[in-house]
């Protein structure tokens, strides 16, 4: 009997890369083990190799001697790692998933978006930081109520677009999160007038403001966790991995694409000794599980996130955003190679977890 075939959904960037033999932080590899472990034949396709009259897609199969464009059949599964902007794509995409099981399929959505969702949850509100669309109106009210507020786009990854604003005495300072030319880009002080730049800004593109979370610090600089959570071969969800980032000197960002450093959780914790290390850790796992199970009831095939998530001072988990397309490499970067692994190796396993299970209804269909 042939081998149950999976499909992998990448980028022509991740695509262009693999064929050409290049190395790239997606460790196509890493699946590739992962399915020879798991029994199952590995593609890797973009969305424009995809035919959906003929129900067949031009994709890659690793082999011996590198990979081979092989004209197949629409794989039953497939594990969406890309990302889709413009509309022609998108309905393509959802096309697909009328014929195929996509999972991760729709993997950007807005803070906002997310932010509601977990509010439906009391259990959850407690962890969750204020978070409104960014208006001028918005602005002043919540200038009334803290004095650090952090601005975001509401659609953006790797630290991206974020200022602070934070009350200085009697006036504000408006900064960005990474240094740059060009005014928007300094430092601005003001009092009660918002800056023009400041007003631009909101009026540029969708943006967020949230309330500014009191981070624990390590060596004096604020840290967040990177949390996998995904599904595996169960079809339940499980915690994959977390690894600490830390913010470079003098930045509140701490994304690793502005300087943040990675570290294991363990090594953070210890120099936090009036926290207990093993309660952080379930804490943390935890309410992760329970932010994935809240956003799975409302989001179509959801099964591999990284969440980042803040602690307190003293050790009680605080909600930063969801990534619905984990980058992964924070786990090599902290020195995790077995986390980074299992990153890649989930999604195989959940992807053999919906095969069977879709062979386990039609043998017990009626006849």
């Amino acid at each position: 009997m042939e081998q149950p075939r999976v499909g992998v959904l990448i980028s022509n960037r991740v695509y262009r890369k693999m064929w050409n033999g290049e190395k790239d932080r997606e460790r196509l590899d890493f699946y590739v083990e992962a399915a020879a472990r798991s029994g199952v034949q590995l593609c890797f396709m973009r969305l424009a190799d995809i035919s959906l009259d003929r129900l067949e897609a031009t994709a890659c199969l690793p082999g011996p001697q590198g990979y081979e464009r092989k004209r197949i059949p629409l794989p039953f599964v497939i594990h969406n790692r890309t990302l889709y902007f413009k509309q022609a794509s998108k309905l393509k995409l959802n096309k697909l998933s009328e014929l195929c099981v996509v999972f991760n399929g729709g993997n950007r959505y807005g803070k906002v978006y997310i932010h509601d969702l977990l509010m439906e949850n009391d259990a959850l509100r407690p962890h969750l930081p204020g978070t409104k669309r960014a208006t001028r109106a918005t602005l002043r009210q919540w200038m009334k109520h803290y004095d650090e507020i952090i601005l975001k786009p509401d659609s953006s990854s790797i630290g991206k677009g974020i200022y602070k604003l934070k009350k200085s005495g009697s006036a504000w300072l408006f900064q960005p999160a990474s240094a740059g030319n060009g005014r928007a880009r300094r430092r601005i002080r003001f009092r009660k007038k918002l800056p023009p730049s400041l007003l631009k800004l909101i009026r540029s593109r969708p943006y967020v403001v949230q309330q500014c979370l009191p981070l624990a610090h390590y060596d004096d600089k604020p840290f967040d966790i990177r949390v996998s959570v995904q599904k595996d071969e169960t079809g339940e969800w499980q915690v994959t991995g977390m690894a600490v980032k830390v913010a470079a000197k003098g930045k509140f960002v701490t994304n690793v694409a502005q300087g943040g450093a990675v570290y294991q959780l363990e090594h953070v914790l210890q120099a936090l000794p009036h926290l207990n290390t093993n309660q952080v850790e379930q804490d943390l796992q935890a309410f992760s599980l329970s932010v994935a199970e809240q956003l799975d009831k409302h989001l179509p095939n959801l099964a591999d996130i990284g969440l980042d998530v803040g602690i307190t001072s003293q050790g009680f988990p605080v909600f930063i955003e969801c990534n619905n397309r984990d980058l992964r490499y924070s786990f090599d970067k902290a020195g995790l190679p077995d986390a980074w692994r299992s990153t890649y190796a989930n999604p195989i396993g959940y992807a053999v977890y919906l095969i069977q299970q879709a062979a386990r209804k039609y043998v017990q269909r009626p006849g």
